[in-house]
């Protein structure tokens, strides 16, 4: 039952859902087809985990110094104030991983087994 072409799919599916975008074509045996979603996906991943890093060690870096105490309101505030300042980098970014996402469940359900 493991090597039925149903099976095969809906493993893939659960791994381009659940996984990463992508994952699942390598299932089908759709390497290239895959990387279609996953590179993207990963680039945009890499961006959106820099920015979010960037912006720890600010606070961070404030916590440290005294500037911004430990006041769980202060520092939602600070978060916050600096995610207002992301631009648009950011929103492509988040768009283009939901955008690989969601194209990558429908091309998996469209693919003939």
């Amino acid at each position: 039952m493991s090597g039925s072409p149903l099976y095969k799919r809906n493993l893939a599916l659960l791994l381009s859902g659940l996984v990463f975008p992508g994952s699942g074509h390598f299932v089908l045996k759709r390497k290239a087809r895959g990387c279609l979603f996953l590179v993207p996906a990963l680039v945009a991943l890499v961006l959106v985990l820099r920015q979010i890093m960037a912006r720890l060690d600010q606070v961070m870096a404030q916590i440290d110094s005294g500037a911004l105490p430990l006041d769980v309101q202060l520092i939602v505030e600070k978060v916050d104030a600096l995610s207002a300042n992301d631009g648009p980098a950011m929103t492509v970014a988040v768009g283009v991983m939901v955008a690989c996402w969601v194209a990558s469940l429908i091309d998996t359900f469209l693919i003939k087994p």
